[in-house]
């Protein structure tokens, strides 16, 4: 004991130990609550052509815009998809040129999806995904 410090009397856990017991199952209801919605909708997983749509799309319009920096692994990227990027950007390049800026983005949309589709014809790319 030390001199000068008062002696604490000693400690009673059970109580503490009885009232979380007892109050802890009352917050652990596994019911819905009034007003939650019952059958929300899950998430929907992204499909492989989708996700290439949206990448290319995305850096063609940034190349096109001259925004667009990195190479295509800064970019997310596969040597493949950076084939497709290269191809839609070299035609969206030659269309602006001859109808402005509105052809090279239907350009941009129609090639990016039917490139995408033809990559992933038959359930996904050939080969290794990074390809």
């Amino acid at each position: 004991m030390t001199p000068g410090v008062p002696r604490r009397g000693r400690r009673r856990p059970l109580p503490l130990a009885l009232f979380v017991c007892a109050v802890l199952p009352l917050g652990c209801d596994s019911r819905p609550h009034e007003g939650a919605a019952h059958n929300s909708p899950s998430a929907r997983a992204t499909s492989p052509i989708e996700l290439c749509v949206s990448l290319i799309g995305h850096w063609a319009r940034e190349e096109l815009a001259g925004r667009a920096a990195g190479d295509f692994m800064q970019k997310g990227l596969s040597g493949a998809q950076n084939e497709i990027l290269t191809a839609v950007v070299a035609a969206a390049r030659e269309e602006r040129g001859r109808t402005g800026a509105e052809g090279a983005e239907r350009v941009v949309a129609e090639e990016t999806e039917r490139r995408c589709a033809e990559r992933h014809e038959g359930g996904g790319p050939t080969g290794h995904p990074w390809q």
